[in-house]
């Protein structure tokens, strides 16, 4: 069974990556799989959506993350996206004594033996929507964090995985409807192999072009200082308010060329900054950054906080390490 929506074709290695505005940051290429919004735009029916908003034994519906995608989902698509994700959570949220909401989408003696207790979850998103060719069914899988026990504890501590499941809507002219029950499937495979980013420079600390890094950071994150100082004009980057962390500290900066001290106006470097926040309560945690600075008057300014690195086009490049492994 398919989970991808066809994609259109991808710029080329070593494009310019977009500019983000503000504080703009996306991840829904992780699994390379359509993502819904939460802000879905149904153009079918109130009804999906009045189902959604309800309560299943008092868990509130989650907020899906805004994700960029390849192409616009379609209104049917964002349809069968928030009516399957609504069905599972109606379907997590039955039990024996309050079938809750189940019964709007399928006949609840259809389940047969409803759990004793509700299974508890958070984080329910729409993963992926994908339609069946010349059908009117659609393959829509919605993850959430499930609360199960920890077989491996000797004190019944819970733990919250997340699970995937499969639900198949049909969208019809007249409505939509669930084909049978949800299905738990497999987490989407992770992709294994290194990514070759074009940030072969190493920035010195003594660098014009660091200094501006670390100081538009500060500003951005912990504001500290005017943003505006640090940023190029006419980029509409604003700091993200209130500021979230205490304190910033940029452990390294790497750039796809080496930056002068003494740029020319109109020169451009693309840099990769790690930086270690913390919050006022000593939260500690450690971020990646990529970055356009624009040389203006003999200074670097940023230009924009770029929603992806800059892939290598050199095939020889080294590639960059997996903070995650």
């Amino acid at each position: 069974m398919g989970l991808r929506k066809p994609k259109e074709a991808k710029p080329s290695k070593g494009s310019k990556t977009t500019p983000a505005k503000g504080s703009e940051w996306t991840a829904g290429r992780g699994f390379g799989q359509k993502a819904v919004t939460g802000a879905l735009i149904v153009a079918v029916a109130c009804g999906p959506l009045a189902l959604v908003n309800a309560t299943i034994n008092g868990q509130p519906r989650q907020a899906v993350a805004q994700v960029a995608v390849d192409a616009p989902l379609t209104a049917q698509e964002q349809s069968a996206g928030e009516y399957g994700a609504a069905f599972v959570a109606a379907w997590l949220g039955a039990s024996r004594e309050d079938e809750g909401t189940l019964a709007a989408y399928i006949n609840p003696a259809a389940v047969g033996q409803l759990s004793a207790t509700a299974w508890k979850y958070r984080d329910l998103a729409v993963v992926s929507v994908e339609k069946t060719d010349e059908s009117d069914l659609m393959s829509v899988v919605v993850a959430a964090n499930v609360e199960e026990f920890d077989m491996e504890s000797e004190s019944g501590a819970t733990v919250w995985p997340r699970r995937y499941f499969a639900v198949t809507v049909r969208v019809t002219d007249v409505g939509l409807s669930v084909v049978g029950l949800p299905a738990p499937i497999a987490a989407p495979a992770k992709e294994e192999s290194a990514v070759r980013l074009a940030y072969g420079q190493t920035v010195l600390q003594t660098s014009s072009a660091r200094q501006t890094v670390e100081a538009f950071l500060s500003a951005y994150l912990a504001g500290s200082g005017e943003i505006s100082r640090y940023v190029s004009p006419g980029s509409e980057i604003s700091a993200i308010t209130p500021a979230p962390y205490m304190t910033i500290t940029v452990t390294d900066v790497k750039s796809d060329v080496e930056p002068s001290d003494t740029p020319s106006t109109g020169s451009v470097v693309h840099v990769l900054a790690t930086a270690e926040v913390s919050s006022a309560s000593d939260q500690r945690l450690t971020t990646t950054y990529a970055l356009t600075l624009t040389a203006r008057d003999g200074r670097w300014e940023t230009t924009s906080v770029d929603l992806a690195p800059l892939e290598s086009a050199a095939p020889g490049a080294d590639p960059t390490p997996n903070p995650s492994r």
